[in-house]
């Protein structure tokens, strides 16, 4: 309810997952984000724009926290992923509002009376839970991944065409994509660090609907009720950049079939969703030279369903796939990157496919409608952009300027047209870039690309990440109140490799040297990817979670109740003296029992037996280590805070910190309405203009 009249009437929780306060605090030093830098001086920050983030500080539980004021002790999302009771390997993704025990801002403010839209907050907003009529809630957007969007409909893939190809077809995982004058034999796929367990039927039938394409279909959080990927290495995160991209390739031939081919073109066949489904396509000659390609429905069709210049970046291409409810029309982003002269070789780029019909994710659904009749439909982003400089800068970096000014459009016309009062957003775009090169910030032996290449993606991000800001500042003279957030940053890793955490799966590595994880052996005494649960007496899970495997509550438990308190004590001595055997220093810097994690935030009845963080010179992301770590390069592990409109202080340098629990209650007071029940957090009194 309204408690008073608040400080503003109308206010934009601008989010921006990933965006770190360190290196835009530089950026901003060399005049490179001139939004930011106005929004600091006539609003209110910390001179280093810090906002003192929770933990972990990962997506979901962040995200959460920042919208409801609480902890994920409290609010129940304690991690990437929850764990499913009993099941020590077996987890859900923690993005779905079931899991969410604490009171959301927005369900306040739309019992309120204020006209509320949620835009794809990840952390307890879908599907709504509040049936107030002044709630709007948009989600499955972004990213491009699976479990996130109800939009993507199949998987990135770069387009090989050649002469010297005899047949064509589809690999995933191909090495070789940043030049291939070979047969389809000659691809080399990559495996990856995770190994799927042959025996788990639920994985394999997962795998199957993945690859018929159907896995992108529904946003039900019971399909990621799946056994979790064991690592057995001492790296165990892959990172998105180290992921090889599908491959497609084809032989380029003389056109045969054609209703319509021009006269000197040449035809090949892309190939899509793992090579279910083809669409022929010709290479076009104009002024003696072959400089365009036109992809076509059928052989049979009069026109082309776009045609692609070269080197011109092409979003929104139209197309139809199949999906387990018939033909659906969706749209792709491409470009052409290289093409031979005389046509006897092309290299294109493919986003995945966005469904340009489905509004399952959208409540009320006429949202839907009129942003698409508007801006168009989602547009499609892919989860990374590959592992050489063109992909990066000429692929990724536009796939996701062109989402953030379809997303800004898209929440400017509700704020305008349709009588938005209140909205809490997301955007994800430096995140998913973070995750795929961050780590690439810092030559070294594994690097792919040259540091050079991937600090002008760094710079280029957070640019076009300053205009985004910088679209929506024009309406502070609106009477809006802008607060912009970010859940995390991420860090470029002094290590070069990552010896425990991660978000998903079991890490076998440290546990299994200090003996508690055991893994079982083949008859030539070689280790599976299988837990020994006869033997196991705990693993590590997800990020920073240790769990004893305890009678009578996990499904192959060995370890009796009234030894579990001595175990952990065991476990954390064990983790406090062991050491990196590269550089002799302890990995581990905090490691508490359950009880004790509450003092960060974490313990309690959702969470591990045993909490730790690591050192951050050994940290490779963000969430497991604290959220106060540093990285290589000007980057960090802790998210960012600014503040300017109505109630807000002008030019005011925050001395305080301002945490992540700090965000909701803030805001409630800004606007006037009760503070969310659950939340431990406190107003930042400092940055308002008047006390209430």
């Amino acid at each position: 309810m309204l408690r008073n009249k608040g400080l503003t009437e109308k206010i934009l929780l601008l989010g921006i997952d990933g965006m770190d306060p360190r290196f835009s605090r530089q950026m901003v030093e060399e005049g490179k984000m001139p939004h930011l830098k106005k929004m600091m001086e006539t609003g209110a920050a910390r001179d280093d724009l810090m906002l003192l983030g929770g933990m972990p500080t990962i997506t979901p539980p962040m995200w959460t926290t920042l919208a409801t004021g609480a902890y994920p002790m409290t609010h129940g999302i304690i991690d990437y992923n929850i764990q499913v009771p009993g099941e020590l390997d077996i987890t859900q993704e923690a993005f779905y509002s079931k899991f969410n025990h604490a009171e959301p801002l927005w369900n306040v403010t739309a019992a309120a009376g204020k006209k509320t839209l949620v835009w794809h907050w990840p952390g307890g907003a879908w599907p709504p839970s509040s049936d107030s009529p002044n709630l709007m809630v948009v989600d499955g957007t972004s990213p491009g991944g699976m479990g996130n969007t109800t939009h993507k409909r199949d998987g990135e893939v770069i387009i090989i065409a050649t002469a010297k190809a005899t047949k064509g077809g589809y690999k995933m995982q191909a090495s070789n994509t940043s030049h291939i004058d070979c047969d389809y034999t000659d691809l080399k796929v990559q495996k990856t660090a995770m190994h799927m367990n042959p025996k788990d039927e639920r994985l394999e039938k997962y795998f199957e609907e993945y690859l018929d394409g159907l896995v992108f279909q529904d946003y039900v959080p019971s399909k990621f009720s799946l056994r979790n990927a064991l690592f057995t290495n001492d790296s165990n995160m892959d990172h998105l950049a180290d992921w090889p991209l599908d491959v497609s390739l084809s032989p380029i031939t003389e056109p045969e079939g054609w209703a319509n081919a021009p006269a000197d073109a040449k035809e090949f066949t892309i190939y899509y969703m793992y090579g279910r489904v083809t669409k022929p396509a010709l290479i076009l000659k104009h002024d003696g030279k072959y400089d365009q390609v036109a992809v076509y429905a059928s052989k049979e069709s009069s026109e082309p369903l776009f045609v692609l210049d070269e080197d011109v970046y092409t979003p929104n291409c139209p197309d139809m796939l199949p999906s387990a409810k018939g033909m659906v029309n969706v749209v792709r982003n491409m470009r052409v990157l290289e093409i031979a002269a005389d046509g006897s070789y092309i290299r294109m780029w493919a986003s995945c496919a966005s469904d340009c019909d489905n509004s399952d994710c959208w409540y009320p659904r006429w949202i839907f409608d009129k942003i698409k009749a508007n801006f168009g439909p989602p547009p499609a982003t892919s989860m990374a952009a590959g592992q050489d400089a063109d992909l990066i800068l000429k692929c990724g970096q536009e796939q996701w300027k062109q989402a953030a000014k379809w997303q800004a459009d898209s929440m400017q016309y509700m704020m305008d047209n349709e009588g938005v009062e209140v909205i809490f957003s997301h955007f994800h775009g430096p995140d998913m870039a973070g995750h795929a090169y961050m780590k690439y910030l810092k030559n070294r032996d594994t690097s792919i690309v040259d540091e050079t290449v991937v600090r002008t993606w760094h710079e280029a991000t957070y640019q076009w990440t300053d205009d985004y800001i910088g679209s929506f500042l024009p309406y502070v003279d609106k009477g809006w109140t802008i607060l912009l957030f970010s859940d995390h940053s991420l860090v470029c890793p002094e290590a070069d490799h990552q010896l425990m955490g991660d978000n998903a799966g079991i890490n076998a590595g440290v546990m299994s040297e200090l003996g508690y994880t055991v893994l079982k052996k083949d008859e030539n005494g070689k280790e599976l990817p299988e837990v020994d649960w006869s033997k196991t007496r705990a693993v590590q899970t997800r990020a920073n979670s240790i769990y004893v495997n305890l009678k009578g509550r996990d499904k192959h438990g060995i370890v009796d109740p009234a030894d579990k308190y001595e175990l952990e004590e065991q476990i954390i001595t064990d983790l406090y003296g062991y050491k990196d055997k590269k550089t002799g220093k302890r990995i581990v810097s905090v490691a508490l029992h359950n009880k004790d994690a509450i003092l960060l935030g974490m313990g309690g009845p959702y969470a591990a037996d045993i909490i730790f963080m690591l050192h951050e010179s050994f940290n490779f992301d963000h969430g497991e280590s604290l959220s106060t770590a540093i990285g290589h390069n000007d980057t960090s592990v802790g998210p960012i805070f600014a503040a300017v409109g109505p109630g807000v202080k002008k030019g005011h340098v925050i001395e305080r910190y301002v945490r992540e629990v700090d965000v909701a209650p803030t805001a409630a007071v800004l606007l006037g309405v009760d503070i969310p029940a659950q939340c431990e957090g406190a107003p930042a009194y400092e940055i308002l203009t008047e006390t209430l």
